[in-house]
């Protein structure tokens, strides 16, 4: 499988231009226990130049009062209470993209709130498939209240999981959950290789996108969209060139 190296290879320029300009630091590991509320805590930290650095998503474990989630390269803090969602409700629910709950999976009728506060209500496309071409993943973040609380993250395997299936009879078996960074949209793997087959034409320039954006014309080959990992850079890079806003 391809995988982007744009952002890597300007990187790799940068770093070797600033190369004479290193600055030092003093890192270890945080010496000092940690308590909350008067109970000892185990969280991971940093002490770099007598400052102490923590995850921002374990002080959110640790002390509660906020979430944070990671969405169309954005860290998102949500600091409201959210009403916990039934697990196997028949009811539509509200789904915060990317943030990290324990809940059923995504539904017709649910709707999506977007990092940028957009609201989309899922709709089933023309292929059979949950919010196809609506430019959201509904599953992004979602924590499975079985099989060990194994979250669906982008470009993660369901790993070990062996005998999950959700109460409408969906199977997520070592399926991966691919996100399209150019729309937004999220599918597991199998959604995708329904809704989507690769173009019978040539492409006519490099990074050139197929009507649907979900493959990409490189090296002189159409290569899926969804399954590469582009990095910010490439992402724009990839815009330019399609003369994306």
């Amino acid at each position: 499988m391809k995988k982007f190296t744009l952002g890597f290879i300007i990187g790799g320029v940068i770093c070797s231009a600033i190369t004479g300009f290193a600055i030092e630091y003093s890192v270890t590991v945080n010496p000092f226990p940690i308590k909350v509320d008067g109970a000892a805590k185990s969280i991971e930290g940093y002490n770099i130049n007598d400052s102490t650095y923590f995850k921002l998503r374990d002080i959110a474990d640790a002390v509660g009062g906020f979430t944070v989630g990671f969405t169309n390269n954005t860290i998102t803090i949500s600091t409201q209470s959210e009403p916990s969602e039934p697990t196997n409700t028949d009811e539509p629910i509200t789904i915060h993209e990317g943030e990290i709950s324990q809940r059923r999976f995504a539904r017709e009728g649910d709707t999506v709130i977007k990092a940028d506060g957009t609201a989309v209500v899922l709709a089933v496309g023309p292929h059979g498939i949950l919010g196809e071409g609506q430019g959201v993943a509904p599953d992004l973040g979602l924590e499975v209240p079985t099989g060990g609380n194994r979250r669906v993250e982008a470009y993660k395997v369901f790993s070990g999981l062996t005998d999950f299936k959700e109460s409408t009879g969906k199977s997520v078996i070592n399926q991966i959950y691919y996100i399209n960074k150019i729309t937004g949209e999220g599918h597991w793997g199998s959604e995708w290789m329904a809704m989507t087959s690769e173009p019978t034409t040539e492409g006519t320039f490099e990074y050139q996108l197929s009507g649907d954006k979900n493959w990409i014309w490189m090296d002189s080959e159409w290569i899926q969209m969804y399954v590469q990992e582009p990095t910010e850079t490439d992402v724009q890079t990839i815009r330019d060139a399609n003369g994306l806003n």
